[in-house]
C-alpha cells in the first residue's frame, strides 16, 4: 500500500523510488510534508520537492515499525519493487499490469484534472521543457477522454 500510495501521489521513477531515503522525507510541516527527490548528473546537484498528503505519513511510519528500514525506505531492489507493484495490482483486479509508468502517467493525469498546473506537473515529474511538450499534451488528450467517458 506505502508503494502504491507513493506512487500515485507523486509518479516518481522506479529508480527515484529505489534511491529514496528516509532523510528525504520532510516532516518539518505536519500539514504539508514532502518528499525531496535528489539527482547528480554531470557534477550538477539537483533537487526537486513534491508535496504528499500528510495522510501518507502515518502509512509510513507504520511501514518503518513493520520493516525498520535503516537507509533506504524501501529494503528491496528496484526489480522487487515492480513485482510488489504488480501484485497489488492483481490483488486489486486491475485489469492491466501495474508498473511504474503507469503510476506515473496516473498521477499526472490524475493532478491535470484536479486542475494542477502545468508547470507544477512537469516539475514534480522531472521532465524537461522539451519532454513537456509532448507529455503534457498526451496527459491532456488523456484527461479528455476519461471526462468524455464519464460524461458521455
Amino acid at each position: 500500500e506505502l508503494l502504491f500510495r507513493l506512487l500515485l501521489q507523486t509518479g516518481i521513477k522506479k529508480s527515484e523510488t529505489g534511491r529514496l531515503k528516509r532523510e528525504d522525507i520532510d516532516r518539518s510541516n505536519p500539514h504539508m510534508p514532502t518528499i525531496i527527490i535528489k539527482h547528480q548528473a554531470k557534477n550538477v546537484y539537483k533537487e526537486r520537492r513534491i508535496d504528499i498528503d500528510s495522510e501518507f505519513l502515518k502509512l509510513l511510519d507504520l511501514y518503518y515499525q513493520q520493516y525498520a528500514p535503516k537507509e533506504t525506505v524501501f529494503n528491496c531492489t528496484t526489480r522487487n519493487l515492480e513485482y510488489i507493484l504488480t501484485e497489488v495490482g492483481e490483488r486489486a483486479g486491475v485489469p492491466f499490469k501495474l508498473s511504474f509508468e503507469v503510476m506515473g502517467w496516473t498521477s499526472a493525469v490524475r493532478d491535470y484534472l484536479n486542475d494542477t498546473d502545468d508547470e507544477i506537473i512537469r516539475e514534480k515529474l522531472g521532465l524537461s521543457k522539451t519532454s513537456w511538450y509532448e507529455t503534457g499534451d498526451k496527459i491532456r488528450r488523456i484527461a479528455e477522454r476519461l471526462t468524455e467517458q464519464e460524461h458521455g
